[in-house]
């Protein structure tokens, strides 16, 4: 990612324009003044945030979807912050019941292992290595005892999990997709997270997390949800989404995977109501420079043809690393 790197921008930054940063690409942030005195206390400490976003290897490949997450982990980077990147290989197993409308398919543990390794090969393209922390949650929740499974389900109204939207509608609804949740959460707990960071459709996920860790009588961790990426297959229609987010349940992903020739395709085929979505959240390029693109496509200066050109070589280089 291009701009101010890692350590100069961690020594030079203040806590307001490490927030102003963080703020890009975001739509909830839960809480603000929260997350301000976390990032004053580690400016004066020289402590660095342990920031935790967490990946459920469900498909052998990342896509542009993960990636919005994923320069999020790496702004937290680049302002001197920990990142874990969290495999929940365990998690996968059991399939996250968010926005679904039916029960995701079971995966072996081999399964999962094989896409685990795809993960860990590709998060590189855009995560600093060095200043990567890997984790796997089987490492604590494969031999988590039955009595502190049951002492942390002590802490979770059923009623709450019940009445999400996405829940109450699924008839089919078992009893191992509401543990999904509380296992997520524990993460949380036992990574001891000051900041977890996931898309808008995880909050109600990731606030079960904050609530955990409050009811444990810890510091409750600060939430960064960032938008959805559209999938291509989808639209804007006065600034609001038609279709499907990215996601290979949708067969509307562009894989980090793909070929330069395959990426610059699906880019030519996008909507072109989506182009200036991509370029916000995929892209370092600023408000003004994106407005400049605007404009030249208005005035003749640009095709379409030539500002998609532009987006997927931008885009290239995220996908080659």
């Amino acid at each position: 990612m291009g701009g101010v790197k890692g350590e100069d921008m961690a020594q030079f930054a203040h806590p307001n324009e490490q927030l102003e940063v963080i703020l890009r690409g975001v739509v909830d942030l839960v809480e603000r003044e929260e997350l301000l005195a976390k990032l004053t206390k580690s400016a004066e400490s020289e402590k660095p945030l342990t920031v935790l976003a967490g990946f459920d290897p469900s498909s052998p490949d990342l896509h542009l979807g993960h990636t919005v997450l994923l320069r999020k982990m790496r702004q937290f980077q680049d302002l001197g912050h920990e990142v874990i990147f969290l495999i929940g290989d365990y998690t996968a197993r059991i399939g996250d019941p968010t926005g679904q409308k039916a029960q995701r398919p079971r995966l072996s543990a081999d399964q999962v292992a094989q896409n685990a390794s795809t993960y860990k090969e590709q998060v590189y393209r855009i995560l600093d290595q060095k200043r990567t922390r890997v984790e796997f949650n089987s490492a604590w929740l494969e031999d988590l005892p039955l009595e502190k499974l049951l002492s942390l389900a002590a802490n979770i109204p059923v009623h709450g999990l019940l009445a999400r939207p996405d829940l109450e509608n699924r008839p089919d609804l078992i009893l191992q997709e509401l543990l999904y949740p509380l296992l997520q959460a524990y993460d949380s707990v036992h990574l001891k997270v000051d900041v977890e960071v996931g898309g808008e459709d995880q909050l109600p996920n990731l606030t079960l997390g904050r609530q955990l860790m409050a009811a444990l009588g810890m510091e409750p961790q600060c939430l960064v949800a960032t938008a959805l990426l559209e999938g291509t297959d989808a639209y804007l229609e006065d600034g609001k989404p038609v279709g499907n987010k990215m996601s290979k349940t949708y067969k509307n992903t562009i894989d980090i995977g793909d070929s330069p020739e395959e990426i610059r395709r699906k880019i030519q085929r996008l909507d072109d109501t989506l182009v200036w979505r991509y370029f916000e959240l995929l892209t370092d390029c600023s408000m003004i420079q994106i407005n400049a693109y605007q404009s030249d496509l208005e005035s003749g200066k640009r095709t379409m043809i030539e500002i998609k050109d532009v987006l997927a070589d931008d885009l290239l280089k995220t996908c080659q690393g």
